[in-house]
């Protein structure tokens, strides 16, 4: 998945689907004009008209070259299709970076939440074993994605997290905010319409949590579908 990741940041599916319609348009022209050429060379041949012969090895290189011209870029625009799929459904954005220090009391984290756009960079304290990240979700029309329309979001809230549901009850929350305003109206208008608007697939509220302690660093993605959360082995926040 990831080598086809790689493969789409170094060739472009757009410009391998123009490259293809152009390029299957010409060899179709091509071999309009040649069926044309053909069927009036015949035409005269049948009413007996003063004609010169194309000559049956001439005209048929010339068929196998349209041909191979035609499947060549047919191929370039099926590729490009292709590409173009896959990194429309499953296209990861990097939308935030989390680092995760443990400090002298116990279940207490401090959490660096690093925002890549626009860029942001803030610290919180958190009780509990685990950090959780959220956020609002806009999905378009999966033909919108394919044409290149990305997931919209927002990230709106860092809060701790406690694995027992118990303790989560009796201990008291560590919440903050990530927005200036909570309450944005447009964000409230997609989530009471969004679902009768067109081009618009799903408004909704999406969470990713994960270990808190450490130090951990981990990378925070949006996908069509919503959040992701992956670490990064091997490196620590020291």
């Amino acid at each position: 998945m990831e080598d086809m990741q790689e493969l789409t940041r170094f060739i472009d599916p757009t410009y391998l689907v123009y490259a293809g319609v152009a390029g299957v348009f010409l060899g179709l022209l091509f071999l309009l004009l040649h069926l044309y050429h053909r069927i009036r060379w015949l035409l005269r041949l049948v009413s007996r008209k003063k004609t010169i012969s194309p000559g049956l090895v001439s005209s048929l290189g010339r068929l196998i070259m349209i041909l191979l011209w035609t499947s060549v870029f047919g191929m370039c625009l099926f590729f490009g299709f292709f590409l173009r799929s896959y990194h429309a459904f499953t296209l990861e954005r990097p939308v935030a970076e989390i680092l995760s220090e443990p400090l002298g009391a116990a279940r207490t984290n401090r959490i660096t939440v690093i925002q890549f756009n626009p860029p942001a960079s803030r610290q919180f304290l958190i009780r509990g074993d685990q950090w959780m990240i959220e956020g609002d979700i806009l999905k378009w029309d999966d033909w919108l994605n394919f044409l290149g329309l990305e997931t919209r979001f927002r990230l709106t809230r860092v809060r701790g997290r406690y694995v027992s549901t118990q303790q989560e009850t009796l201990e008291r929350p560590t919440i903050y905010s990530l927005v200036r305003d909570e309450h944005n109206p447009f964000w409230k208008y997609l989530y009471e319409y969004g679902h009768r608007m067109p081009l618009v697939s799903t408004v909704y509220g999406a969470a990713v949590f994960q270990t808190a302690g450490g130090p951990h660093r981990y990378l925070v993605y949006v996908g069509p579908s919503g959040f992701i959360v992956r670490g990064k082995p091997g490196q620590s926040t020291s």
